[in-house]
């Protein structure tokens, strides 16, 4: 694999591959599994769909950002770099906010504080809550990225890139999603494009993070400005 994309995620070592091979097919495995539940009814178990706290799919998202965080922060401590340090903080205040729902309970506050007609609340009020703490979290990780080694500031880079897509799925489509009703097909996309976007963006975190940790890894200036690598011949 010798695409930019490839090469910036380490898709060229072997065991890098394996585990991306591995994770993805569990996302979209998981996803699959939501369509067939929700429009063949099969399987009849509830506990695949993606709209419902602690079944199977939000359980293996608990894990993928747990297992990000974990890989961070072990990064950070081997390698004294604070902006590891920082992306440890972003993949666990990801995993707080979904295990305790923060965004629902603080978009309710947002919306009983501030004027916002129905049905916009909620979405909006999420959408608050969720730039606030970007905020936060993302400036850390700037602080911490001035200073960090060129080799770290080309992975955080990727993160970066990675975090957008992951956002895409969990607040954007979420946005449109609120305005939506909580059934029909569309319901039934959307819910597998915002939930199943998200832990497939975390699988890639999970194998990108894995590659710098364990496989010797190193994203650099030129592999992200290269359009693609030739293979020796």
């Amino acid at each position: 694999m010798h695409t930019r994309a490839a090469v910036a995620l380490g898709l060229e070592n072997r065991p890098v591959v394996g585990l991306f091979g591995m994770l993805v097919t569990v996302a979209l495995g998981l996803n699959l599994i939501f369509l067939t539940h929700s429009f063949l009814g099969i399987p009849e178990w509830t506990g695949f769909r993606f709209a419902m706290e602690r079944s199977v799919p939000e359980v293996v998202g608990y894990l993928f950002a747990a297992w990000a965080a974990g890989l961070a922060l072990y990064l950070a401590i081997a390698h004294r770099q604070v902006v590891l340090a920082g992306w440890s903080a972003v993949f666990a205040v990801l995993l707080a906010d979904d295990y305790f729902m923060l965004h629902e309970r603080m978009a309710k506050v947002v919306s009983a504080n501030v004027t916002i007609p129905y049905p916009y609340g909620q979405p909006v009020g999420e959408i608050v809550w969720l730039a606030f703490i970007g905020t936060v979290l993302l400036t850390a990780v700037a602080v911490g990225y001035r200073f960090a080694a060129p080799e770290w500031r080309a992975a955080s880079r990727v993160l970066t890139v990675l975090l957008a897509l992951l956002v895409l799925c969990g607040v954007g489509i979420d946005a449109v999603h609120g305005f939506t009703t909580n059934r029909g097909v569309w319901h039934v996309v959307l819910s597998a494009l915002e939930d199943g976007g998200e832990v497939l963006m975390l699988a890639v975190v999970v194998t990108f993070l894995y590659g710098l940790a364990f496989c010797g890894h190193r994203s650099t200036p030129e592999t992200l400005t290269r359009r693609r690598v030739t293979a020796p011949s």
